[in-house]
């Protein structure tokens, strides 16, 4: 099992995956790197790990292109793809693996053996002044994908993923949907926190999103807690007390209990965000990473079907977007199709 570590959803949502494997008495191993690394460690210490490249994206502050900043970063970003394809298929042929699960890890596959690729963006979207090089993006995004026996889409038709998997012709690409993946469950617990904010991303925006929710906390009446997603450090709690809760991590188990305890989440509209926050069925306020196409399409789409507000980081103000979400329905009824992860890989085994 390889997650990218870009931001940590890619591997909380191969959580359900690992436990699902691990059910089937398969042996799991994990390769990634950084903060996805140290995620998975602490939600099984039992397995077998493994470090990859790391891929080091930097974003940029402020109003600065992001189109720039990756373009700029692009040979560094297939530098890593490379040496990660040396490591996985090393790790794979030393270890007789029989199936291979990439998450959004381009160089993860292996010629010779069974290998998967996770993503739920089989469209890469263009900023608008950018739109001219969108076909040519994902001309080459399917021929990287190409290289994997399946694509597994994590998707449902009550998100709004329509412009991010509807890209018609997919050459020899085998796509199966594997419904929500999320390592939630309802517990259906009682209030204690009005607000949970999670932090999440790559730097330099997930500190600043994080000291902005700080700041702003502070001094509020109410109960709130802070998860900086800092999963690299040793302490689990960074700050608690009575009123406000700042922590450092929490595991999955202690994500699922806070969240079901909070009336309303403020995050990223990181997909992985998404899929746990429609499987528990909870509100939430949006503030999509400046620049970030693949979260503003999500956070907006969501926002015009009366989901969840959506908030520019520059424009955000606690008191008033609380008041605004109220006109907001939250994750309620979304379908929950427990069904197709299991037959999939099943299938796949």
């Amino acid at each position: 099992m390889a997650p990218l570590d870009w931001g940590l959803g890619h591997a909380a949502r191969c959580i359900p995956i690992i436990r699902e494997l691990l059910s089937r008495n398969c042996e799991v191993l994990i390769a990634s790197n950084g903060r996805s690394l140290y995620l998975l460690e602490k939600e099984f210490p039992l397995l077998t790990f493994f470090t990859l490249s790391a891929y080091n994206p930097i974003y940029p502050e402020g109003n600065a292109s992001m189109i720039h900043k990756m373009g700029f970063q692009l040979p560094k970003f297939m530098g890593a793809i490379r040496n990660e394809g040396v490591e996985l298929r090393t790790i794979a042929e030393k270890n007789s693996v029989d199936l291979i699960i990439s998450d959004n890890r381009y160089g993860c596959y292996h010629s010779r053996i069974k290998s998967v690729f996770i993503t739920h963006q089989l469209n890469i979207l263009m900023p608008s002044n950018w739109k001219w090089m969108e076909k040519a993006v994902n001309w080459f995004n399917h021929k990287r994908l190409e290289k994997f026996d399946e694509c597994w889409v994590p998707a449902t038709d009550m998100l709004p993923l329509r412009s991010l998997v509807d890209t018609g012709q997919h050459g020899d690409l085998k796509i199966r949907r594997i419904g929500l993946l999320s390592r939630m469950a309802k517990k259906c617990l009682p209030p204690k926190y009005r607000v949970c904010v999670i932090c999440s991303g790559p730097e330099p925006q997930r500190t600043i999103f994080e000291e902005m929710l700080t700041e702003q906390l502070k001094d509020k009446d109410y109960p709130s807690i802070l998860i900086r997603s800092k999963t690299e450090t040793i302490n689990p709690y960074y700050k608690k007390n009575v009123q406000h809760v700042i922590a450092n991590y929490l595991t999955s188990d202690e994500m699922n209990t806070v969240i079901e305890e909070s009336d309303i989440i403020i995050s990223r509209p990181g997909y992985s965000t998404l899929m746990d926050l429609a499987k528990l069925g909870k509100k939430a306020i949006f503030v999509p990473t400046p620049g970030q196409t693949e979260q503003e399409y999500l956070a907006e789409e969501l926002m015009s079907k009366g989901v969840a507000l959506s908030v520019k980081q520059s424009e955000f103000d606690l008191e008033s977007v609380l008041k605004e979400s109220n006109n907001y329905t939250g994750f309620a009824n979304f379908e929950q199709d427990e069904l197709s992860l299991k037959n999939i890989i099943d299938s796949v085994l």
